[in-house]
């Protein structure tokens, strides 16, 4: 009876492992043909994805029930295309790049005279903002930010500071990240890069904040304002494990549980619902969707916000 269970054991494993399937795939420019590094891909129907490796290439298991789901490959700059999960599998993938029209150019020298610096920070709860899709996909935060008045003219960004947040009380980890700054949608949403440029960032170990010199794009602020976007990648060089110890049931008691998440942790700031001069977003598989909609009542936030925040200083 002993050995028959294990035999029941060992077929149920294999039968098991053989739902899984492994999807190897490659990304890379339709006109160059190299690699696009940092891609993501999101499954249009399911709270899962990843991200491609600095050569273009991911690794992802899923479940083989799934090979006929529909998935997103994306990346900043090029058209986005949607793809079966069977279409991936050890397939080269390519992406053609995206054509911006602007409707209006209009062309300013920088003078650099006026300066006017934006502290988010200031008088304010400081929280930690990791992954808001729980580690289960790429997701990436936003912060609005109104075009300063003392600008007639020209108004160009001229930085962005970004803090990080100790993981477990230990010194953040190294780790690499997407810096975009997007215009404001007809919905009041992120909208479109204003960066012209697939700005990645590595942070290294310990560091605690850097500041990103944004002058080589000269992004022109808009009069309706923009976004400021972090966005996490979903590589093994950025994974860590946290742990959850969790009541089971009164028999069972407490159980502790390690869940993949990805650095790095972004330093934000706790907000009241009630305060409607800030706009924040983080991004989910249906799009952007408002901080506001979090249910934070029972958390030790006390029903206050998770935002995002960033030192930005303005020039002419």
């Amino acid at each position: 009876m002993f050995k028959a269970l294990i035999l029941f054991f060992l077929l149920g494993s294999g039968a098991i492992v053989a739902q899984d399937m492994v999807i190897n795939a490659n990304v890379i420019d339709a006109q160059t043909k190299r690699p696009i590094p940092f891609v993501n891909m999101i499954f249009v129907n399911h709270k899962m994805g990843t991200s491609a490796d600095a050569n273009g290439s991911f690794r992802f298991t899923v479940k083989e029930k799934l090979k006929d789901e529909s998935v997103y490959i994306s990346c900043v700059g090029y058209e986005q295309r949607t793809l079966k999960v069977s279409d991936l599998l050890n397939s080269t993938v390519s992406l053609n790049q995206e054509l911006n029209t602007l409707s209006e150019v209009n062309l300013y020298k920088m003078h650099f005279e006026n300066q006017k610096r934006v502290n988010s920070f200031r008088g304010k709860q400081i929280v930690g903002l990791g992954n808001f899709s729980g580690g289960a996909y790429p997701s990436a935060l936003a912060r609005y930010y109104e075009r300063p008045e003392k600008f007639e003219k020209a108004c160009f960004l001229k930085s962005v500071e970004i803090q990080f947040y100790k993981i477990l009380g230990k010194p953040s980890q190294k780790a690499t990240f997407r810096l975009r700054v997007l215009s404001v949608d007809t919905d009041n949403k992120p909208g479109k890069d204003l960066l012209g440029a697939d700005l990645i960032i590595d942070k290294p170990e310990g560091k605690q904040s850097l500041k990103v010199d944004l002058i080589p794009y000269k992004i022109n602020v808009p009069q309706e304002g923009f976004f400021v976007v972090v966005e996490h990648i979903f590589i093994e060089e950025n994974k860590f494990s946290e742990s959850y110890t969790i009541k089971v049931n009164d028999s069972v008691g407490y159980k502790e549980y390690l869940v993949d998440r990805y650095a790095p942790v972004f330093k934000g700031v706790e907000t009241s619902p009630d305060d409607k001069e800030i706009s924040a977003f983080y991004r989910s598989i249906g799009g952007w969707k408002s901080i506001e909609l979090l249910n934070t009542a029972a958390s030790a936030m006390n029903g206050k916000l998770p935002t995002p925040a960033f030192k930005i200083l303005f020039t002419d």
